[in-house]
């Protein structure tokens, strides 16, 4: 297991050893005597966290700050000082310093401190390489449009293409908003900030990714790979995805998972497609106050279902037959493609599925049912 990296920059032979001592167990330790030998190690190596003195020779621990904040803006920098004063740590916070502390120091105290920071550079960390990934997809994505002419003239094919991107950037849009507040209120509680909403935006970025791979091999003509696929594994992400959009809507998405070993054949960012539009649907059809969906596989003989229940009113029984076909929509001046269940059907019937549109036995909303060949 790779450690956290501690690097300390300090002329003093005593504390820069006792750091060293108190920290090697817990983290890669790297001691120097002078700041220039300091940015060295920063250049060849990234720390998690820096702890620098102030009052060196030649060059002090301040000129010090201002050179790793030009190189490293994320790592958490502590300032240790036996000289120390208000003006001096004033000075250091506002060229770029995590915190200050004096010595002699408490071990404890800097223990918790320490470990407190380097959680701290590596969300930092986390959250810039996110921010990366979503200007890169956005890059992509705005290469892939302006590669075509204007929407209105783009075709079917285009359709499908936005219609299969807005989901997962829904989603995206939908943690990116919880974030935001989760930040702020974490912020005035003084509290650490809730990184899973993080690693389900990589998910979705990731996944926006997929489609574009998979919309280049259909305009190359070339054929995705297929594979054995735990049909829980998208039917608990897309799940899990629409859950945060549910909050904007003050609505529960449940999920009653089935068995692990629920096997199926085929392509698995086409069988994600399939159910993102399924749930994505029920969302739209949700009621304003106490909507609610449950999402679940489960085995029925020969066939792995995926069942989508919600109770947002349910299909018009004189409508159940066109819902599946191609730009019919219900949704009126929401600005309904008419592509979800049409894209979701083709799918299934590529993997010798079925789509199966009913509403539920009470009455209350509809059922979708996700019908695969199941892999025995």
């Amino acid at each position: 297991m790779i450690k956290d990296r501690l690097l300390v920059i300090d002329d003093e032979l005593g504390p820069r050893e006792s750091l060293r001592f108190l920290f090697k167990d817990t983290y890669d330790v790297i001691c120097t005597d002078s700041v220039d030998k300091g940015i060295e190690e920063l250049k060849k190596c990234a720390p998690d966290c820096i702890i620098t003195d102030i009052k060196m020779p030649k060059k002090t621990g301040i000129e010090g700050l201002k050179e790793i904040r030009a190189i490293d803006k994320q790592v958490s920098i502590i300032m240790l000082t036996g000289y120390g004063s208000l003006e001096t740590a004033q000075e250091a916070i506002r060229h770029g310093a995590t915190d200050y502390l004096k010595k002699p120091f408490d071990t404890q105290e800097i223990r918790d401190v320490v470990a407190g920071y380097i959680e701290r550079t590596k969300l930092n960390r986390k959250q810039t390489e996110t921010s990366r990934h979503l200007e890169s997809l956005t890059s992509e994505l705005q290469k892939q449009l302006n590669a075509k002419e204007k929407l209105a003239q783009l075709g079917e094919k285009s359709s499908e293409f936005v219609h299969d991107l807005s989901n997962p950037l829904s989603v995206i849009n939908g943690y990116v908003h919880i974030l935001i507040q989760d930040i702020k209120d974490k912020r005035n509680e003084d509290k650490e900030i809730n990184i899973s909403y993080l690693e389900q935006i990589g998910k979705s970025v990731s996944r926006c990714q997929d489609m574009l791979t998979l919309w280049r091999e259909r305009s190359q003509r070339t054929s995705s790979s297929i594979q054995r696929i735990s049909l829980g594994i998208p039917t608990a992400e897309v799940a899990k995805n629409a859950q945060s959009l549910s909050i904007q809507k003050g609505a529960v998405v449940e999920l009653t998972e089935g068995p692990k070993e629920c096997l199926i054949e085929g392509n698995e960012v086409q069988i994600f497609r399939s159910i993102q539009n399924v749930v994505g649907n029920a969302l739209e059809a949700l009621p304003e106050k106490g909507g609610r969906i449950n999402v679940r596989w489960r085995i029925d003989g020969a066939r792995a279902l995926v069942e989508v229940e919600d109770n947002g009113g349910g299909f018009p029984p004189n409508k159940i037959a066109d819902l599946q076909t191609k730009y019919y929509t219900t949704k009126g001046e929401s600005g309904g493609m008419g592509l979800g269940l049409f894209i979701t059907k083709n799918i299934l019937e590529a993997h010798g599925g079925s789509l199966i549109l009913a509403n539920n036995s009470s009455g209350t909303g509809a059922l979708v049912t996700l019908a695969f060949p199941l892999l025995m």
